[in-house]
């Protein structure tokens, strides 16, 4: 889940099978406050029993979706942990869901950084129009981090030529 009230909020329903991405769903949209996006997320049925990986800088926001019933948790924020999960789910394919409108629009629209001294793209995306893709980064971590992923990855590489 990513945040947002002026920006969109973004909570993106996962999927991880066989070193693959599914975005199965979407919640999307501007000017709510928490409580509203926590009726939408019961209206909606998002699960209660799954964990919620969310923006560690809004955690009285946390605390809401938890009071809530929902396992929302903090997403740990390291030195260069935005490049390494843009850096991981680029060593994957995603399947997005077709109803899943405003992730599929923020992913087509997805540019980086241009040296225009050089000519050439860096590898810092421009961050702009990003909600959903930062709910995705946050939302691998889990994966990203768990030891078994990493080692299937590498499986995957050595087979995959």
């Amino acid at each position: 889940m990513d945040f947002g009230y002026n920006h969109a909020q973004a909570i993106l329903t996962l999927g991880y099978r066989d070193g693959d991405i599914f975005i199965l769903s979407e919640i999307y949209g501007y000017e709510k406050d928490n409580e509203e996006w926590i009726d939408i997320a019961n209206k909606r049925g998002l699960p209660k029993n799954r964990r919620i990986w969310a923006d560690s800088t809004e955690p009285d926001r946390i605390k809401m979706w938890r009071r809530a019933g929902y396992k929302c948790q903090p997403v740990s924020k390291e030195p260069n942990s935005v490049k390494s999960q843009i850096d991981w789910l680029k060593g994957r394919r995603i399947f997005v869901h077709p109803s899943c409108k405003n992730t599929i629009k923020e992913l087509s629209q997805w540019k980086w950084k241009k040296d225009e001294k050089s000519n050439t793209y860096l590898d810092d995306p421009v961050p702009f129009f990003d909600d959903a893709i930062a709910a995705l980064r946050y939302g691998v971590e889990e994966w990203r981090k768990d030891r078994k992923v990493r080692l299937n990855r590498v499986e995957e590489r050595t087979y995959d030529f």
